[in-house]
């Protein structure tokens, strides 16, 4: 069985080219795929919690889709926060967790179209 047939969070982090706090450090900007069957806004709200209560978030997008030849759906969003990734507690959540370097911004295409490729 894949890794994209199972439930799982893939994720990644890198500068945000939108936020900067008050002495102009950048920001980062979270991508977080959640592939469940129920669950998928739950445990969106539960990996995101720690941004939020260490120094809040600004949403970027959402988008969601159907896991090929599952009975799975992915939850797909992006996040800027100035919460330094060290802050996250993924580990917590009780799902495989799959860093994924290639989860990022493009210069050609949209990481959208990245998502849909892996899971569709």
């Amino acid at each position: 069985m894949g890794i994209i047939s199972l439930r799982h969070i893939r994720w990644n982090w890198e500068k945000s080219l939108d936020m900067r706090d008050n002495d102009g450090n950048d920001g980062v900007r979270y991508h977080f795929v959640v592939v469940d069957n129920r669950f998928r806004r739950g445990i969106m709200d539960k990996a995101i919690e720690p941004l939020c209560i260490h120094g809040g978030i600004e949403h970027v997008r959402s988008v969601e889709g159907t896991v090929r030849g599952t009975k799975f759906r992915y939850l797909f969003e992006s996040y800027d926060s100035l919460v330094k990734p060290e802050m996250l507690q993924l580990h917590m959540l009780k799902r495989l967790i799959v860093p994924d370097f290639d989860l990022r911004e493009r210069t050609r295409g949209k990481v959208e179209d990245y998502v849909e490729r892996i899971y569709s």
